[in-house]
């Protein structure tokens, strides 16, 4: 039975649309923050999220210059949703496109055994640090591979990823970070195989892009998927999702 949501009802989990008055009367602002913002991704930086450091390298996404990794980094920190009983088994993460790691560090700072995965080698080394920095590189193992590759046969009781918005062919590691013409639907195909029973996968969506795409792909893969929580920022919005494998047998 297909499990394939109607396209009004990913119309409705998206995140919602920003008017063009809205855009019209915000890009004057955010044009002046995206010019000031830009000249630090020339250089080494190190960004504040919660009280913690990190060290953003040229090449890797920034978090904070690209909100949608510090939303969800501060989401992961904050919600209900990945605390566990402390008399269990200490839960699993997969971190997949760490990119500087700060996802996976805020999840290890709940207590959570961290497997970090990104494709490129720059921003293994800058997770690498900035696990060690914040003082969790013994919870958190960072990896080199694509998408689920190097974890290929492991489940985990937790996935978090913020990958690319954008398609189109990446030229470059740090284009790679926000474009891509296919890691939407290989993601999506590749999660159910990632997340224990009763696991769930969180991940962010905005505005921009293919949000839909991305909708659309994980409902293909049999995935349950919910709009936890949305915010507007200027000429986008983004949104915080979880998504659930439903199988009788799982």
């Amino acid at each position: 039975m297909s499990t394939l949501a109607p396209s009004e009802a990913i119309d409705a989990l998206a995140p919602p649309r920003v008017s063009s008055l809205v855009r019209a009367m915000c890009e004057p602002w955010i044009w002046c923050k995206r010019t000031y913002l830009r000249t630090k991704l020339s250089r080494v930086v190190s960004e504040r999220v919660l009280g913690r450091e990190f060290v953003v390298v040229p090449g890797v996404l920034n978090p904070v210059i690209f909100r949608a990794g510090r939303y969800l980094a501060e989401f992961i920190a904050r919600t209900p949703c990945l605390t566990f009983d402390a008399a269990s088994t200490s839960p699993t993460a997969l971190d997949i496109g760490t990119g500087c790691g700060i996802l996976g560090v805020f999840a290890a700072l709940r207590g959570y055994s961290v497997t970090a995965v990104d494709i490129e080698p720059g921003a293994v080394a800058c997770a690498r640090a900035n696990a060690k920095r914040n003082g969790v590189d013994k919870q958190m193992c960072v990896m080199e591979g694509d998408l689920f590759s190097p974890v290929d046969g492991e489940v985990f009781d937790v996935v978090i990823f913020n990958l690319p918005f954008f398609r189109g062919v990446a030229h470059t590691p740090f284009e790679r970070a926000w474009r891509s013409p296919d890691v939407i639907e290989r993601c999506a195909a590749g999660l159910p195989t990632v997340l224990a029973k009763g696991g769930a996968a969180y991940f962010v969506l905005s505005s921009h892009g293919d949000p839909r795409g991305m909708l659309t792909a994980l409902s293909r893969a049999g995935l349950i998927v919910e709009r936890l929580t949305w915010g507007h920022f200027g000429v986008e919005t983004l949104a915080i999702y979880s998504a659930r494998y439903i199988s009788s047998d799982r």
